[in-house]
């Protein structure tokens, strides 16, 4: 899976982006927030935070493909809101 084209910067929202996708301050996550955690151009792990400690940088996930949790250091990785899953 690569990775979406770079977005467009919101001015409204410091640290979110236009589409409301990519996160640059982790201080915006909160616990139940869907991510997309990106490496590079690699989609690493994608999941509903449950904790979220931005002053040390780290997030703690329950992974959607798992159901494991995950703690998830935010330095070095890019991350994006994810959309919702609805059901069908």
């Amino acid at each position: 899976m690569t990775a979406p084209s770079a977005p467009t910067t919101d001015a409204t929202t410091p640290g979110t982006t236009a589409d409301g996708a990519w996160v640059r301050d982790p201080a915006l996550i909160r616990a139940g927030d869907r991510i997309e955690v990106w490496e590079q151009d690699t989609l690493c792990h994608v999941g509903t935070v449950g904790q979220s400690a931005p002053h040390l940088g780290l997030l703690w996930i329950l992974e959607a493909r798992t159901g494991s949790r995950r703690l998830v250091p935010v330095h070095g990785y890019r991350l994006r809101l994810s959309p919702s899953v609805r059901a069908a």
